[in-house]
């Protein structure tokens, strides 16, 4: 039976006091492969170096983070690429991406794989609308970056909703759309309100929906709030964190296992 995002804020599986929701990416790989390459292209495998993770950090929730899955596959997809950058219309590369069935069915097929064999709930991450129309902008060889708009992301928004559709039937605890990123030469705010092809098709499958900022995570609809915890905090540099309904925190590549292992005790 899937855990939602809000049971696990409700009981955390840790026995924690707050849940714990971790993005561990780059540091398992640092820690786990010793810097090797991601097995991306091999979903068993990562979903054991997945899970393996879980094992040794005990979130209450995991993020997947399928923006590393994407810049992975269009690295090594030149064909992709130049197809993404034969038109400079405003969100073309996305719409081309995004609509990539051979792709989509790899995407699909990794978080199937992931989600049934891993232990514990799993948040998938992608960028928002927004975000991933600016880091997809530049294969159209655009210069118009900066006037991107509210308008821009919210059609945008239209094409994420679609490929969503294919996670929608998968055991996921959350969705979250990432907006930490933001440009400083875009620095348009958008919120929930442009991203309604997203939330109705979220809401149809009733899933939960969260816009990641800097300070952590607001749900779509929902009064509980996630506080970030810095990155420092894994490198025992930060030993304070703000009231929240959960939180949410990146351990970064350069953590000391033991520091990180002494931090979660701290938590709880």
């Amino acid at each position: 039976m899937t855990t939602s995002l809000l049971s696990a804020i409700a009981a955390p599986q840790s026995g924690r006091p707050t849940a714990l929701l971790l993005d561990h990416h780059e540091y398992a790989q640092a820690v786990l492969l010793r810097n090797r390459p991601v097995p991306w292209d091999e979903p068993v495998a990562y979903a054991r170096f997945f899970d393996q993770a879980q094992g040794l950090l005990n979130p209450d929730l995991a993020i997947l983070d399928l923006s590393h899955f994407y810049a992975h596959h269009l690295r090594q997809d030149p064909a992709l690429q130049a197809a993404m950058a034969e038109k400079k219309r405003t969100g073309f590369a996305l719409r081309t991406m995004l609509a990539n069935k051979v792709l989509s069915e790899k995407a699909i097929d990794l978080v199937r794989t992931l989600t049934a064999m891993v232990s514990g709930p799993v948040v998938l991450q992608i960028p928002s609308p927004l975000q991933w129309l600016q880091a997809t902008h530049s294969y159209a060889r655009s210069s118009d970056i900066d006037a991107l708009d509210a308008d821009d992301a919210e059609n945008s928004s239209m094409y994420v909703a679609d490929w969503l559709r294919g996670f929608a039937a998968l055991p996921l605890a959350a969705v979250l759309l990432d907006d930490r990123s933001a440009s400083v030469i875009s620095p348009t705010a958008v919120g929930f309100d442009a991203y309604t092809p997203i939330t109705n098709v979220t809401a149809h499958y009733r899933l939960v929906v969260g816009m990641r900022e800097s300070h952590g995570v607001d749900l779509h609809q929902e009064s509980a709030h996630g506080s970030e915890l810095p990155e420092e905090y894994w490198l025992g540099a930060a030993n304070t964190w703000p009231a929240a309904d959960f939180h949410i925190s990146r351990i970064p590549a350069t953590a000391i296992p033991e520091t990180v292992l002494d931090q979660l005790g701290q938590l709880g």
